[in-house]
């Protein structure tokens, strides 16, 4: 089986399972999502479905694996740069203190005091050597930690970033109601326009649409690709009076904007999910809120932006 043929097939399996939460008046949740999408996916996958999916999850696994590693390998670094640096400080201690005992002149240690000056000398030099490159590997290290979270698709933050960086924010937001807006952001009749233009167009709408997402929305705020063809957008410093009007902006200047592929023009809406955060939230209180938003805006005709508070 082709790899579009799988692609097709999962697709087709996730359209059913949605399609079985509506029926069923299930919110899709990831844990009810994921509940249904199995016992789908049990009854329809064949031999060549099930052995892609092992290779993917193996594929998970080592991204998962990875990045707990350079974590670990990110936070040795700082602790050694952290200790050596206070070695240094002594080193340079040792150096004064054996400068200041050769100018009183103790001529019996004369001999010894030179060498252990230019062992100091030395110690200091050589560590001054290994911070320089322990900084420079802390650097790269860093580098590769950030390049985990980044979609290599639309170059743009991925799930994992989202997640990371939601928790932390709303951690802040446990006593207190945080002035932050999420939005789901997802494009419309995406499978059509794949089958009609080819996975190939999908791709290059999901980079458009994320770098037109990212156009509109200020400097410090961020967006990410959820997943598919669903994208997130954590807007800071905006109360629910601003929200509207920026959501409704990245929706009206998609539904305005066109994207040529192959010579052909390629028309694209998104429907848009926004919420306000609330005193308590965590990231999956705040995230299905956002997920119900942006079913309604599907429901009620797609090319819509809803907002809840």
């Amino acid at each position: 089986m082709s790899d579009t043929k799988i692609y097709d097939k999962i697709f087709s399996i996730h359209d059913q399972t949605v399609s079985t939460l509506r029926a069923l008046q299930i919110p899709p949740y990831p844990s009810h999502y994921k509940k249904y999408f199995d016992e789908i996916f049990i009854e329809q996958a064949d031999e060549t479905l099930i052995k892609a999916q092992k290779e993917d999850e193996n594929l998970t696994q080592i991204h998962d694996d990875l990045s707990r590693y350079l974590d670990i390998a990110h936070r040795s670094i700082i602790s050694f740069v952290e200790t050596h640096a206070d070695i240094s400080h002594v080193a340079e201690l040792q150096e004064n203190y054996i400068s200041k005992a050769a100018q009183e002149g103790v001529e019996r240690c004369v001999h010894f005091v030179d060498g252990l000056s230019e062992l100091g000398k030395n110690m200091s030099a050589e560590l001054k050597k290994a911070q320089t490159r322990i900084e420079q590997l802390s650097s790269e290290l860093q580098q590769a930690l950030s390049e985990l979270t980044i979609d290599p698709l639309t170059q743009i933050t991925n799930r994992k970033g989202l997640i990371e960086d939601l928790v932390a924010a709303i951690h802040a937001g446990q006593s207190k109601t945080l002035p932050m807006v999420i939005m789901m952001i997802d494009a419309d009749n995406f499978k059509a326009l794949n089958d009609v233009h080819g996975h190939l167009a999908g791709d290059k709408v999901l980079y458009f649409l994320a770098q037109t997402i990212k156009s509109v929305i200020r400097g410090g705020d961020k967006v990410y690709r959820f997943g598919g063809e669903e994208f997130t957008v954590i807007l800071n410093r905006c109360e629910k009076d601003q929200a509207f009007a920026v959501a409704d902006k990245i929706r009206s200047k998609i539904e305005h904007s066109n994207l040529i592929y192959m010579g052909k023009t390629i028309h694209m809406t998104v429907s848009i999910g926004a919420v306000t955060h609330r005193i308590g939230d965590n990231y999956d209180d705040f995230m299905g809120r956002a997920d119900k938003a942006l079913y309604q805006a599907k429901q009620e005709g797609k090319n819509k932006t809803v907002l809840f508070n």
